[in-house]
């Protein structure tokens, strides 16, 4: 055990909350975003629902952090539109999810920071093609 006195100061970063690069490398084969509206789209069904809904939530996360919309909390609604995932499946997914722990939230869910790293670990290993 390390004798180092520790104060708040030992906590605060420069880098942001998490590492966009690493984020946009994960889900770039995955998802395209439209400039001018900030609609994200899939270039593929190759992923898992878990693993489409995750890749979307980090694409609103990320979206979220440039400023580029006010929220990046995601629906049911909004999934079901967005991606075509069928109604019936986005609320059992969404409850094995959050009991998970990769979503929180009622309704509205969202990422919580510190599940990120592990997602696009997840994420990448699909893109790597280790299933």
């Amino acid at each position: 055990m390390s004798d180092k006195k520790y104060t708040i100061e030992d906590l605060f970063s420069d880098k942001g909350a998490f590492n966009e690069h690493e984020i946009a490398k994960a889900i770039y084969p995955f998802v395209t975003i439209q400039k001018d509206t900030n609609e994200i789209f899939f270039k593929s069904n190759e992923l898992s629902t878990d693993e489409k809904i995750l890749t979307y939530g980090l694409a609103k996360k990320l979206l979220k952090v440039k400023g580029c919309i006010e929220s990046e909390m995601i629906t049911a609604i909004e999934l079901h539109r967005k991606t075509g995932i069928k109604k019936g499946t986005i609320d059992p997914t969404f409850k094995n999810l959050k009991e998970s722990g990769y979503i929180v939230g009622k309704r509205e869910y969202e990422i919580p920071l510190f599940k990120v790293s592990e997602i696009i670990d997840m994420i990448n290993k699909k893109s790597n093609g280790e299933d």
